[in-house]
């Protein structure tokens, strides 16, 4: 715009010098009548009339140029100060005009997908929630996944109260067949593998119950270990963490209380100490019994700079199979213990796991499985029986390369499914290395390898699982 108005200025100056009289100027200078006349006839007779339109008909034009460059600043001025794209005057006119209950609603966004290649295919877990590769045999498959979707509905209605519901997909897996639905007629089943929605998380908190900072939350709510556990480890969006990756579900039904623990206001730690169903938030109980569960964490050099970072976390939960009453159930025992750090670019952990009938046939082989009645799965049932004692050793951590927005992370776990079982076919070591990327504050993503290695090949037909990932996450608050 800067140059059409030095180009005007130009034409308008030039269109007076053609059309103006030189006299008055000459005359002050002293300059001859004679003289100046000429001068008029030698202007006129070197610039003519088509000159003189043509030149106004361009001004005319960057005139109504200028009018509309001058309008466009009036939308320009303010431009988007956020993603959402709002102003600051506009967002602040926009909370103003929000009804008052609306101002308590919070709404974010939690996605989690991925593209596996797997170069050896096998039989046991499921790397992923959603994901059921096929076994052994499948070499070289790869798919497109879509493994969590978290639409959160936060609503704080006053200070001492906060309501949580959260949708999340699942595959719906089972075998598809027709249903009568009259006297003569059938219904295809539509059980084919969609993803559809069923609820994750819908509690309510009080807020600062005690004291401030602790809080009773009551529904469908966290379990004290794998939640806390996956902020620790950070990369639950690339994998599972090791009771979760062995069948201990994140979240059930319960009570809990939990907050910090304090003195003189600096934190050493926290818990989390609840009352459960005992099973899993997606199945239906059964067993009458309830299953205490806890978490403490300790940070005891919190005062200590170098040392603030060093944790030590204890976790158990005692529970029983889902069972009607009138049905002998089993117990389930798992216990945890964590010595971890953490700082500002640099995290390393190891833990050690001990359960009882923490694995069943189904839910250690979520991912894919040998056949009913074949010598495999017969083996592999007898194996994780109720009275199955299994014990684990996992080391998880990251490091932030430098300045830039990549990091190194990964996770080791070697686990005896049976430590009764001398040589178990399932004794396994789980590995995961990757780098990820911070493309900006919502998005991440990695590149990783991810393998279920078995440390003694029996039966026949029995093959580790290897598998490379490129996963993202969505993480919009």
């Amino acid at each position: 715009m800067r140059h059409g108005f030095i180009r005007v200025s130009m034409i308008v100056g030039t269109a007076g010098l053609v059309g103006a009289s030189p006299t008055a100027a000459q005359e002050k200078r002293g300059l001859d009548p004679v003289v100046i006349a000429e001068a008029r006839q030698t202007a006129m007779e070197t610039t003519s009339s088509a000159e003189v339109r043509e030149l106004r008909q361009e001004m005319a034009r960057l005139q109504q140029r200028i009018e509309q460059l001058e309008q466009r600043p009036l939308v320009e001025a303010h431009p988007p100060s956020s993603s959402s794209g709002a102003s600051p005057s506009v967002s602040a006119n926009g909370d103003n005009a929000l009804p008052e209950f609306l101002k308590h609603f919070k709404l974010s966004t939690l996605i989690y997908g991925n593209w596996a290649y797997y170069p050896q295919t096998g039989w046991g877990p499921q790397f992923l929630t959603q994901i059921n590769p096929p076994g052994p045999g499948n070499d070289n498959f790869n798919s497109f996944d879509i493994t969590r979707t978290y639409l959160n509905l936060l609503w704080t209605p006053s200070e001492r109260y906060t309501i949580r519901i959260t949708p999340n997909i699942f595959r719906e897996v089972g075998t598809a067949g027709a249903f009568k639905n009259s006297g003569n007629s059938s219904v295809g089943s539509n059980l084919n593998g969609n993803l559809t929605f069923r609820l994750k998380y819908g509690w309510l908190q009080i807020n600062d119950a005690l004291y401030k900072g602790q809080n009773i939350r009551i529904g469908q709510i966290e379990n004290p270990l794998v939640p806390w556990e996956e902020d620790l480890y950070g990369f639950r969006f690339v994998n599972l963490v090791p009771l979760n990756f062995f069948a201990y579900s994140s979240t059930d039904l319960g009570v809990a209380a939990l907050g910090p623990i304090r003195i003189h206001d600096t934190k050493y730690g926290d818990y989390w100490l609840g009352l459960y169903n005992g099973s899993s938030f997606h199945v239906a109980e059964f067993n009458e019994k309830r299953s205490p569960q806890g978490r403490i964490t300790l940070y005891p050099f919190a005062k200590t700079p170098a040392l603030a970072g060093l944790g030590f976390t204890g976790f158990g939960s005692y529970g029983y199979t889902n069972v009607a009453p009138d049905t002998k159930d089993a117990v389930i025992r798992r216990f945890a213990g964590l010595v971890h750090y953490s700082s500002e670019h640099f995290g390393l952990a190891f833990e050690f796991d001990a359960t009882r009938n923490n694995n069943s046939f189904g839910n250690f082989f979520s991912g894919s499985g040998p056949l009913d009645q074949t010598p495999a799965q017969q083996l592999y049932g007898s194996i994780l029986n109720p009275k199955a004692q299994a014990r684990g050793y996992t080391m998880f951590g990251h490091w932030d390369i430098g300045n830039t927005p990549l990091t190194l992370f990964g996770m080791w776990t070697r686990w005896y499914p049976n430590t009764d079982v001398s040589h178990d076919p399932l004794d396994s070591d789980r590995v995961i290395f990757g780098v990820a990327y911070r493309a900006n504050s919502w998005l991440r993503v990695a590149l990783d390898t991810q393998n279920f290695i078995y440390l003694h090949h029996r039966p026949e037909g029995q093959s580790d699982i290897h598998a490379i990932f490129v996963n993202f996450e969505i993480n919009y608050n």
